[in-house]
């Protein structure tokens, strides 16, 4: 190791000492903080012979030169471990080391080392340096744009982890289009011409900020949790910019605009949901006509404890069951679509089953029993539909099954 260590002994210390302290330490310790080892990458592991412990160093790096920095409008806008936060310091440094690697500016993963990205420099220092000047530019245009909610901070929605994330992926977006329109190699830009054309080329963005009403805002940027709702709000900042340059983007984003305000999209989605509630009806009403409703001896119905053999699905829907305190339904309404599939083709079901459910897709080798696989597909465009806010598109492929699944298989099944 290249770095000291510190060890803390005790010497003769009472054998009942030692087992109270054994306890205590094994027991009641406390792991350190994910926000504080991040921060922590800078000091010890620059360099490192990891690439991706190195990568998260060097990023790390970069948010303490924005936050230590006095002239840039991230200083001390980073919460510190052990330091109590002021109202605006609600950004975290795991989250912004977190965007730097998605976003690729200061480097990506390539196997076992680190590709260069738009803001590496010929050193670590001179990449830290380098993207603390770029950066410093960028969001100084954010906050010029509207002071004042920069610096509310969450309440806001502007400076903001999502929004700090989403900013570094559309910067890298605009890198990548301007390179290929305008063959600019941003690598060997100096600082200020980099910066220069990011700003100008986003200058939409600055002026949405600007002028855009509270409660627009809120609509487009609040809320946004996890990884999706770092991409969503990363997808309304490029919309803006699509007004100026209407094929800027990824494919996947162009497809997201297209489908966000689309009558023919609405209709699928309403198709989807509407196939999954007939199938599932369907399932349910067979097995009790084929089954029955009386009850066994378990106290089950028939159809339920004959028709539905998996102990599995029985639990599933039944522990379903049991969360939805608001609006009970009974054990059968919780069933998933993936376990129709299971359920129909029992022995003892599918015979009554087969006509509808054995659906074999036009790429499908013959001579099958089941012809099943067409269900995970279907289970996987329902979910689509049934979380039209997340960031999910359907692909030309996709749009192609769904036509199949309404000249094939929706027919089969009772409106």
């Amino acid at each position: 190791m290249d770095q000291s260590l510190f060890v803390l002994a005790f010497e003769k210390m009472a054998v009942q000492k030692e087992a109270d302290l054994f306890i205590t330490i094994n027991h009641k310790q406390k792991s350190v903080p994910k926000g504080l080892l991040v921060s922590l990458l800078a000091d010890i592991r620059m360099g490192d012979a990891d690439p991706s412990t190195a990568l998260s160093a060097l990023a790390s790096a970069v948010v303490r030169a924005l936050n230590t920095d006095k002239t840039s409008p991230l200083s001390r806008r980073f919460a510190l471990h052990g330091v109590p936060a002021e109202p605006n310091q609600n950004l975290t440094i795991s989250e912004a080391v977190n965007g730097f690697r998605r976003s690729g500016l200061i480097g990506r993963l390539a196997g076992s080392s680190i590709a260069p990205g738009p803001l590496t420099g010929a050193t670590d220092e001179e990449t830290v340096a380098r993207a603390t000047s770029v950066l410093n530019s960028y969001f100084e245009k954010v906050r010029q744009a509207n002071p004042v909610r920069w610096e509310r901070g969450r309440d806001a929605f502007i400076a903001v982890n999502p929004g700090l994330r989403a900013h570094l992926g559309v910067i890298a977006e605009v890198v990548s289009y301007l390179s290929h329109k305008k063959s600019l190699d941003f690598q060997l830009l100096k600082p200020s011409d980099f910066a220069a054309h990011v700003n100008s080329f986003c200058d939409p963005i600055f002026k949405f900020i600007r002028d855009a009403s509270d409660e627009v805002i809120r609509e487009k940027f609040s809320r946004k949790f996890g990884e999706g709702g770092v991409k969503e709000y990363a997808y309304h900042l490029m919309r803006i910019l699509t007004d100026t340059h209407s094929d800027f983007g990824t494919e996947e984003f162009l497809r997201w605009v297209e489908q966000s305000n689309s009558d023919k999209i609405d209709e699928v989605n309403q198709f989807l949901m509407k196939l999954s509630e007939r199938m599932t009806d369907y399932v349910i009403d067979t097995l009790k006509q084929v089954h029955g409703t009386h009850r066994l001896a378990s106290d089950e119905q028939a159809f339920w404890e004959i028709g539905v053999e998996s102990e599995r699905i029985r639990r599933n829907a039944f522990e379903a069951q049991q969360r939805d305190k608001a609006r009970r339904k009974p054990k059968e309404a919780y069933l998933n679509i993936v376990d129709l599939a299971e359920i129909v083709k029992q022995s003892n079901n599918w015979s009554h089953f087969e006509f509808a459910f054995k659906n074999p897709k036009p790429e499908e080798r013959t001579g099958q029993k089941y012809y099943l696989s067409w269900i995970q597909d279907f289970n996987e465009l329902r979910n689509i539909a049934a979380h039209k806010n997340q960031l999910k598109t359907y692909t030309d492929e996709d749009l192609e099954f769904i036509e199949w699944l309404r000249a094939e298989v929706s027919p089969k099944f009772p409106l």
